[in-house]
């Protein structure tokens, strides 16, 4: 008798704790999924201007390499020519991490391409302008605005995945800083790599920090 109430008495203590672990787990599952931070982006296909041409990209063929998606409010503007001004000259050290850079506004390609003749700051840019008209990947990533048609000062890296690592979100008046975007994507790379976690103000090559 006493061996059957154990049996029973174990059984019934792991139903428990394997009922706990599957809620847990339920509930991290739909914790992480309504967080921008480990997101899926939808690596679609966008009209873009690059390297003097109207042309098609498709993200999806980026997949394996880390992304920066930088979404702006508008071409002919004031702060926007100023921040793909400073990521182009930036370009050739997110390059040379291996990360490919992407500006992205609802304005068409074709404006994009007026744009870049107008403005002198622009006559370098190297990265693919990409033209998001209908709004389909603002809205995704929850930078549209639907009062003004335009997405939001967003910036977002993507690991080779397809995850999304870092976010930052900006007011349409504050421009953004691309050696801090920079410094975090080779945080990402740090850690993604296994060489432990990114302290404070950490820049590559700096000492990191083992979980033990």
């Amino acid at each position: 008798m006493k061996k059957i109430l154990l049996i029973t008495t174990i059984l019934i203590t792991a139903i428990s704790l394997f009922a706990d672990k599957k809620k847990s787990s339920s509930l991290w599952d739909n914790r992480a999924s309504n967080t921008i931070i480990g997101r899926q982006v939808p690596l679609i296909e966008m009209d873009a201007f690059h390297n003097g041409k109207i042309t098609r990209i498709n993200l999806a063929d980026y997949k394996g390499k880390w992304i920066i998606l930088f979404f702006y409010p508008a071409d002919f503007t004031f702060v926007c020519p100023t921040e793909l001004k400073e990521l182009s000259d930036y370009h050739r050290d997110f390059t040379d991490s291996g990360a490919e850079v992407f500006s992205i506004s609802t304005d068409s390609a074709y404006v994009h391409r007026a744009w870049q003749k107008d403005n002198s700051l622009l006559k370098d840019i190297k990265f693919p302008m990409l033209s998001d008209r209908a709004g389909t990947l603002s809205r995704s990533l929850g930078v549209y605005n639907e009062s003004t048609g335009t997405a939001i000062r967003a910036v977002f890296i993507i690991d080779p995945d397809g995850r999304i690592v870092a976010a930052e979100f900006t007011h349409d008046s504050i421009g953004r800083n691309a050696g801090e975007i920079l410094r975090k994507l080779d945080a990402a790379i740090a850690v993604k790599s296994g060489g432990g976690l990114c302290p404070a103000g950490w820049t590559e090559g700096g000492k990191m920090i083992n979980e033990e």
